[in-house]
């Protein structure tokens, strides 16, 4: 009879993990996916392979073992609102507000010119950067 008792305290447990899970943001699986794509290229990635799959860098730092490349994604959102029912009594009232996003990925190249480490800021799930699509294993 005890065992039976214990049944709803599991369900109850598995179905608050499995909401904890699905409610997962978008912008936590996008950075995860990044995540891992990038350090699976540590010591992989070359300059120039880099270049083939996402372009140029918006700027390049010379440091004393390598470079540093810098990507910086800039995006700007307006929202319009609109209230009201219209009309002569209740006329309809526009609301905007804009939204500034931003993200810079930084990568490091050793002397040999392969990826050493990286870095990032901002809003990753604002933008579409080739980040979370290389393949390097």
């Amino acid at each position: 009879m005890s065992k039976h008792r214990c049944i709803p305290g599991i369900l109850v447990g598995i179905i608050l993990l499995v909401q904890g899970c699905a409610t997962v943001p978008a912008y936590k699986v996008i950075s995860n996916k990044m995540t891992a794509c990038l350090d699976s290229c540590i010591g992989k990635l070359t300059e120039d392979q880099l270049v083939m799959k996402a372009s140029t860098p918006s700027e390049r730092v010379q440091v004393e073992d390598g470079e540093i490349w810098i990507y910086k994604y800039r995006k700007s959102e307006v929202n319009t609102t609109t209230t009201g029912t219209g009309g002569l009594l209740f006329p309809l009232e526009t609301q905007s507000t804009t939204s500034d996003y931003a993200l810079d990925v930084r990568l490091r190249f050793n002397s040999e010119k392969v990826l050493s480490s990286w870095s990032y800021s901002g809003n990753v799930a604002a933008f579409n950067h080739p980040f979370g699509d290389l393949q390097c294993n």
